[in-house]
């Protein structure tokens, strides 16, 4: 389903990541399978910072979580918030989702509105991570 820019107003970034925390079940029981999506949708994020400005920092918590749950470093949180931020980089990872991310300007607008959907959903759960993170070091 490829959606032009100007159709933005009719795209439901919750349903978009719902669905795609539906596909985050498929990654339960595959860790490598599941560090490996983690590990691309880092280094997507980092090539297209710019055009994440407002969602990257969140972004790259999101990704840590996901990648210490996976290695079981942090299991401080349910399985189903897991799964809710793996659903979003699940949809961030793909190049061909509602805007596709090789239209200059706009590529990235449906990507970040799934992330900021997401964030805010796990939001205390990922406060909870960024402490643990700070306490560890």
């Amino acid at each position: 389903m490829n959606k032009q820019p100007e159709d933005l107003e009719n795209f439901d970034a919750q349903e978009q990541a719902e669905q795609a925390a539906e596909t985050a079940l498929e990654y339960r029981n595959s860790p490598q399978r599941a560090i490996h999506l983690v590990d691309e949708a880092a280094r997507k994020a980092e090539r297209n910072k710019a055009s994440l400005r407002k969602v990257i920092s969140d972004l790259a918590a999101m990704v840590r979580m996901v990648k210490a749950w996976f290695s079981k470093e942090y299991r401080q949180v349910p399985w189903s918030t897991i799964a809710i931020a793996l659903g979003a980089l699940i949809y961030f990872v793909n190049p061909f989702d509602a805007i596709p991310d090789f239209i200059p300007g706009v590529g990235y607008l449906d990507d970040a509105l799934v992330i900021g959907v997401t964030v805010q959903s796990i939001r205390t759960a990922l406060e909870a991570f960024k402490l643990w993170e700070k306490n560890k070091k």
